[in-house]
């Protein structure tokens, strides 16, 4: 048996799990509006640091030993933290939508189980007359 949980803003029903989901999704593409500026930040300083080698340490908080160079490594290191923020928020989005797309939650409900029961007993009945038959 599906349930639905509704609640009730202003006189009017909402639906719960879509208001959470909602705000999940809002949250969420704010989150990756937020990580996809930050990628765009340090692809700026990567710019910076490899046309000028003596800004690294106020651009990252952390120097390079002489020579100064900013490898390819560097950029790898520097790229992974934006863009695995920026992929966690999109999957957190994804999940969020699919939260909101759901329309019924499943609850065990006690009228079910009756029926189960029910059904259950009616099923060993029939056996046992048939096992005494025979």
């Amino acid at each position: 048996m599906y349930r639905i949980l509704w609640f009730k803003i202003g006189g009017q029903r909402v639906h719960l799990l879509k208001l959470a989901g909602a705000f999940l999704i809002a949250a969420s593409l704010l989150k990756v509006a937020e990580a996809s500026y930050s990628i765009f930040v340090v692809a700026n300083k990567i710019v910076y640091a490899q046309l000028n080698p003596n800004l690294i340490p106020q651009l990252f908080g952390w120097a390079i030993s002489a020579p100064f160079e900013f490898g390819n490594e560097d950029v790898i290191g520097v790229m992974m933290g934006p863009l695995a923020g920026f992929v966690f928020w999109l999957g957190l989005a994804t999940v969020a939508l699919i939260i909101y797309q759901s329309g019924k939650i499943v609850f065990p409900v006690e009228e079910y189980d009756e029926r189960v029961t029910k059904h259950h007993r009616k099923l060993l009945e029939r056996v046992t007359r048939l096992k005494k038959r025979r």
